[in-house]
């Protein structure tokens, strides 16, 4: 073949998503939100920066709602290579790495700016060589909310749980937590929640605002008891393979951009939370405010449960040091 023949072949060749040719690199990125929440705006941001610290060399196609798998499964798939980038909800991912179940604890952060702080800290540092150690890179820990308990019928005090069936992840900190408080977690998929609702198979869930509202739960559970039970980390993540596979300013880049993608959704995250509880309001959601003391006295037996190896009663108590 002729060369210039040659050279245009080359160039018609077509790279799948996260290959490398010498104009560009496209990296895939799943997670499980509607496009108009917090995780695909951070994602977003994510793109822009590295498209520009790379100088349009690198661009990210990102797919939400499920569209790649649910969470567990896009783990797998960065873990395998068919997907470049995941952000699951931290409880998933301790499937793959145990010592990230602290975060799931009840009651674990004082406010938004203290779990900003653990996360940034030593607890975050430690978290992220365990998540190495597993063959995960961490690009940041996004924000996935501050969670309430979203109900059919009023909640004024943590005696009107008794024997609800109230849905929670899958995720044995949560179903337990639950059980705690006196109601009958039922784990049942995400995407089966608002049917379980307005059947009556569940008696409520837990959310945080922003999936409340997007997802449209206030039709088929009106009432919302502010708990703060929880806010709930997610980690954004490749494999340290994929990587590593990269030249280093393009490392730089990505970190660079995974850094400002996760300022940038808890941002969108916090500002959503305060915007979204007058327009639930609006749309006649009652929400009351049950004294949180008996939740966070039942939660205790929670962390005697979970906090069961050396490690993780030393994160607990890193945790509870961090201003």
């Amino acid at each position: 073949m002729k060369p210039y023949l040659l050279a245009a072949a080359v160039a018609l060749v077509t790279f799948s998503a996260g290959s490398v040719n010498a104009e560009t690199i496209t990296l895939r990125a799943g997670h499980s939100a509607n496009a108009d929440e917090p995780y695909h705006k951070g994602l977003e941001r994510f793109a822009q920066v590295l498209e520009t610290e790379t100088e349009g060399r690198v661009k990210v196609e990102i797919f939400p709602n499920n569209q790649l798998g649910n969470e567990k499964e896009m783990i797998e798939g960065v873990m395998l290579g068919t997907l470049d980038i995941t952000v699951p909800t931290n409880g998933v991912l301790t499937n793959f790495v145990d010592e990230l179940s602290i975060f799931d604890l009840p009651f674990l952060f004082k406010s938004r700016q203290h779990m900003y702080g653990v996360l940034e800290g030593e607890v975050g540092a430690s978290l992220s060589n365990s998540m190495q150690d597993k063959g995960f890179k961490l690009l940041g820990f996004y924000e996935a909310g501050v969670r309430h308990i979203i109900t059919k019928a009023p909640i004024y005090s943590i005696d009107d749980l008794d024997g609800d069936k109230v849905r929670t992840m899958q995720i044995p900190a949560h179903v337990a937590s639950f059980n705690a408080f006196g109601a009958n977690a039922t784990p049942i998929a995400y995407s089966e929640l608002y049917s379980a609702l307005q059947s009556g198979v569940v008696d409520g869930a837990e959310a945080a605002y922003t999936n409340y509202e997007s997802k449209r739960f206030y039709e088929v559970a009106p009432y919302l008891a502010e708990v703060s039970w929880t806010t709930l980390v997610a980690d954004l993540i490749m494999s340290e393979e994929k990587f590593e596979s990269f030249p280093e300013d393009i490392q730089v880049a990505i970190l660079k951009a995974g850094k400002a993608s996760t300022d940038y959704e808890r941002e969108v995250y916090a500002n959503s939370d305060s915007q979204l509880r007058g327009k639930l309001e609006s749309y006649g959601v009652t929400i009351t405010k049950p004294d949180v003391a008996p939740f966070r006295e039942r939660a205790q037996k929670v962390y005697d449960e979970f906090a069961d190896t050396d490690k993780k009663k030393k994160l607990v108590e890193l945790i509870e040091k961090t201003e």
